[in-house]
């Protein structure tokens, strides 16, 4: 009996070893997954405001190419 008890302690010890350093592996990659996150995010808004710059040049290019179209009387 001694013996069962003496073996269910070594193995608690070990889970309980293998417990804490697996959730120390687990908090090292919700670190490095929310600093990808973070520079994906930046990457988002700097194509997004390139987009917004692109789609203003496009539409004053048209406005301008129908109002000197319109000027031509064609």
């Amino acid at each position: 009996m001694e013996q069962i008890v003496k073996d269910n302690t070594q193995h608690l010890q070990t889970l309980e070893n293998d417990f804490y350093r697996h959730e120390a592996q687990c908090e090292e990659r919700w670190k490095t997954c929310f600093y990808r996150l973070e520079e994906l995010d930046k990457s988002m808004r700097r194509i997004e405001s390139r987009m917004i710059v692109m789609g203003g040049t496009v539409i004053m290019f048209l406005a301008g190419l129908v109002v000197t179209l319109s000027q031509m009387g064609v």
